[in-house]
């Protein structure tokens, strides 16, 4: 059949396409009716449709440079330069500061597929966002916590906290009540914001709160601090057993309760307890001697009340002899913990005698 060109629902053919592979009303293709939308580089994709069509968006992948970063309100500012008539493009970003990535959501205005084929080029767009540089804060602290030297790095723009803890603690069982104090600025960077606490702890801390800057920053801070101490809740410990109904016993027996005391203070998380024995060799196998320790308890936190016994066996060789448990609490002892708070003499013992 004819083309009939005096219509004007179609004002020109444009004969310059093999096979007839377009037709168009002025500036509107009507033949075919679909149209094809692309973007080339890492993330390239190519959807078709019937121009109107809900579109998908097209991806763009994008990075800071390296050692910088994108904050919130540089994200919120940024552009997307060199895209088609009609296009348009929103930034979302993911991952944290210093391992960020961003991704350009690109679509037309109306979400609706173009009337044209449209081939968008990497090479002709332009992502503009500014970024933020890294920067490393050097705080020195002195006043009632004592001195220490404390270093943050960040980025620009961020908010980084500088913590110092005094590097006395409270004899264990012990804690800080009624503390209070201040931080001051002595020179350097100024802070957001400080504070000094401790109560119900054994150690009194103070913070202070920077927006960091790009480069190398410094601030100095003093400390006052006053407080009190109260005893934590008490420590129970027990040998039930020795004694046993037999005498000699099997080997070396024992059960141990150590638990926290039923009332309402706050318990101190340094408690812990330790539970060892010697025992000596008078008959069978030559006299000898040494001693041991249930490696299962060493250094374990007591219980909550009303606690439960607990039973440990040794085989120290044939023969016959006496063996001594002494069960210790590191209640009253200086420090934070560790292997050496259980020093001096045992808070419990119980003699027995053994076969095997």
């Amino acid at each position: 059949m004819p083309l009939n060109l005096a219509q004007t629902a179609i004002s020109v053919l444009r004969l310059g396409e093999n096979a007839l592979t377009a037709i168009y009303s002025g500036i509107t293709r009507v033949y075919p009716n679909a149209v094809t939308v692309s973007i080339d580089g890492a993330n390239a994709s190519t959807q078709s449709g019937t121009p109107g069509q809900s579109m998908n968006n097209l991806i763009y992948i994008v990075t800071p440079s390296t050692n910088y970063a994108w904050t919130d309100a540089q994200i919120a500012a940024a552009t997307l330069v060199g895209l088609p008539t009609g296009f348009t493009a929103t930034l979302a970003v993911s991952g944290s500061l210093g391992s960020q990535s961003g991704t350009w959501n690109i679509n037309t205005t109306d979400g609706l597929l173009p009337a044209v084929d449209t081939a968008i080029t990497v090479a002709s767009l332009t992502s503009n966002i500014s970024e933020t540089g890294y920067g490393t804060l050097t705080v020195n602290w002195s006043g009632a916590l004592g001195s220490s030297t404390t270093t943050r790095t960040g980025f620009a723009g961020t908010s980084v906290s500088v913590g110092y803890t005094n590097v006395g603690y409270t004899l264990i069982g012990t804690l800080y009540t009624g503390v209070s104090g201040s931080v001051t600025l002595s020179g350097g960077q100024s802070f957001t914001s400080s504070s000094v606490s401790g109560n119900n702890s054994y150690l009194v801390s103070a913070s202070a709160t920077y927006t960091m800057s790009a480069g190398s920053t410094s601030s100095s801070l003093s400390v006052s601090s006053s407080q009190s101490t109260f005893a934590a809740r008490g420590v129970n410990l027990t040998i039930p057993a020795p004694p046993w109904s037999v005498n000699p016993t099997t080997g070396i027996l024992c059960n141990v309760n150590v638990y926290f005391d039923n009332n309402s203070q706050v318990i101190d998380p340094r408690s812990a307890w330790r539970l060892d024995y010697d025992w000596t060799r008078t008959s069978g196998g030559g006299a000898s001697s040494g001693s041991g320790g249930f490696s299962s308890s060493s250094g374990t936190a007591p219980q909550t009340y009303p606690g439960s016994n607990i039973f440990y066996s040794a085989n120290v060789g044939t023969g016959t002899g006496t063996y001594t448990l002494k069960l210790y609490s590191n209640e009253g002892i200086a420090g934070a913990g560790g292997n050496t708070w259980f020093i001096g003499s045992p808070n419990v013992t119980k003699t027995w005698n053994w076969t095997y």
